[in-house]
């Protein structure tokens, strides 16, 4: 993951999203979450202390001739106001090692002799992080939060998070996926992890079916729903209806034809459970097509990402496990 100049996106803006449409010169932009949620829940989150309105953070530019002065950077007072952040409402895990630095991470990341393996995808800048901060994500019960909150270091549990992205809930590759992924980091891995890190899915169906999705899955990780799918979007996750030339090592004992059989048993068993999905449920898993990928934050950027090209196209296991540090 070798350094690289970052260009800014627009305020409000994400840069994955095309076009790019600057505002105007001069004029403060504000970002507000305008989905629906639904619960009318009012969120414990907010950003600096603020409320539902997220100010954003001025964003530094390079002085070279290619990258002019940004004109749309909001102005802030020369003294910052004190405020107190409200405690995470989550207990905090214990940690059996000792923290690394995001230095010395970095620098171990970086001599890494797999790199290519682990190289990173075009990481979110600080616009785009704004411009996602406060859209909403749901929990089983419908209850809101917004996405910032997860990796906002005033609310973090941990001093970094790997989000996971997944397809539609009935996807039996992003099945398998979590299934390996449980198995390939055990809880004696997970608390071992050098530098503390929640691991967080999310996926783009419909809340309420998140317990069904555990289900499928025995994922042991937090699950949060988009159905919006704007996380997806403005992150740079797109559709695609590619199911992938390379069986990746997460599937290698589920061939093609296996999987799509799988997908369709797993939702006829569920529709015969009267603990399982109803039949109205199987067109709320979310959009077919949306494909995902993993982000890892670290003190409230992403320090790398890597986004799904197809159907089958998750980060390896062992790919995540050099990221997080578990191997070498």
């Amino acid at each position: 993951m070798t350094s690289r100049e970052r260009s800014v996106s627009p305020v409000g803006a994400s840069r994955f999203e095309r076009p790019l449409k600057a505002p105007v010169n001069g004029v403060r932009r504000v970002f507000t979450s305008n989905a629906s949620s639904p619960t009318s829940t009012t969120s414990a989150y907010t950003r600096g202390g603020h409320s539902s309105t997220a100010s954003t953070s001025a964003t530094t530019t390079n002085t070279s001739p290619s990258t002019p002065t940004s004109s749309v950077l909001p102005s802030h007072p020369k003294s910052k106001p004190t405020t107190t952040m409200p405690s995470s409402p989550y207990p905090s895990r214990p940690s059996t090692s000792p923290s690394l630095d995001a230095d010395e991470w970095l620098a171990r990341f970086r001599s890494d002799p797999d790199l290519p393996l682990t190289s990173t995808d075009e990481c979110p800048d600080r616009a785009t992080l704004a411009a996602v901060y406060d859209l909403p994500i749901y929990s089983s019960d419908g209850a809101s939060r917004p996405f910032g909150s997860l990796y906002d270091p005033s609310y973090a549990l941990h001093t970094r998070q790997l989000v996971l992205f997944v397809r539609h809930f009935y996807c039996g590759a992003c099945q398998a996926y979590l299934t390996a992924l449980a198995q390939g980091i055990s809880k004696e891995d997970y608390f071992g992890i050098p530098t503390p890190t929640s691991i967080i899915v999310i996926g783009c169906g419909q809340p309420d079916l998140i317990k069904h999705y555990k289900r499928f899955t025995s994922c042991p990780f937090p699950i949060f729903a988009d159905p919006s799918r704007s996380l997806f979007k403005k992150l740079g996750m797109s559709l695609s209806a590619n199911i992938g030339r390379v069986r990746p090592e997460y599937m290698k004992d589920i061939s093609a034809p296996a999987w799509l059989a799988g997908q369709v048993s797993t939702v006829k068993k569920s529709l015969k459970d009267p603990e399982g999905i109803r039949k109205r449920d199987v067109l709320r898993g979310g959009n077919p097509m949306q494909i995902g990928g993993e982000f890892l934050f670290e003190d409230g950027e992403v320090v790398w990402c890597h986004r799904m090209r197809d159907y089958r196209g998750h980060a390896e296991v062992g790919v995540l496990r050099e990221v997080l540090g578990l191997e070498g």
